[in-house]
């Protein structure tokens, strides 16, 4: 039996199943590997970025804070950072460096992107032009793509569907801050939720049976 010290495993295989590092003389085929290709280093190099990425982040937010909090202590402008900061963290280690689903990523993308707006809106003075323009249709758009993803892959839709759900779900977002009178324009509000539920009737009309199931094994009825 071979070992591999990198990995700390021991195997009947002639390369490592984790890394491929070659543990014997005899060399065999990639197509005949009993395991997909990992490449280890560009893992552990993905790992590295992220954390650094985090750490930098932290460390911005605090010089931030206390520059703030030095020079201008009636204005926070420290938030705005912080989202923004926020963002490029979501954006570079969920949306780029990571192997997430495309529709986690989609989604991820959109709660962030609502967040930051939702935050540098408030900041600025409750000008109220992200609550009632742009997130309705920042979700309209994450709706919109998640779906046209689902017609192209067909055979694979199944995998998108909570991600889908989740958008859906986050479509009466937008009515809920106008009844809650965070919002004052009713019509991007009406837009984003009868998208959503044209969605969602749509799957059921196309997805039939096959939704349905799905439902059935996401909220256990």
């Amino acid at each position: 039996m071979n070992s591999c010290e990198d990995c700390e495993i021991y195997t009947n295989e002639s390369t490592c199943p984790i890394c491929h590092q070659l543990l014997s003389d005899t060399d065999i085929k990639t197509e005949d590997r009993a395991y997909p290709v990992y490449n280890q280093r560009q893992y552990k190099l993905r790992a590295q970025i992220s954390r650094m990425t985090v750490i930098g982040g932290i460390i911005a937010i605090l010089i931030c804070l206390l520059i703030n909090m030095i020079v201008m202590p009636h204005f926070l402008w420290v938030f705005y950072v912080a989202v923004a900061v926020f963002y490029l963290v979501v954006s570079l280690n969920h949306t780029i460096l990571s192997a997430a689903h495309l529709g986690g990523k989609i989604t991820a993308q959109v709660v962030s992107l609502t967040v930051l707006l939702l935050v540098i809106d408030g900041m600025s003075g409750s000008v109220q032009w992200s609550v009632n323009y742009v997130v309705p249709f920042v979700i309209i758009a994450g709706i919109l793509l998640i779906s046209i993803i689902i017609i192209k892959v067909r055979l694979k839709w199944t995998g998108y569907v909570s991600f889908l759900l989740m958008m859906i779900a986050l479509g009466f977002l937008p009515l809920i801050l106008y009844f809650s009178g965070l919002a004052n324009v009713l019509w991007p509000s009406i837009s984003a939720a009868s998208f959503s539920i044209a969605t969602f009737l749509a799957m059921l009309l196309i997805g039939n049976a096959s939704f349905m199931t799905q439902l059935g094994r996401r909220f256990h009825f």
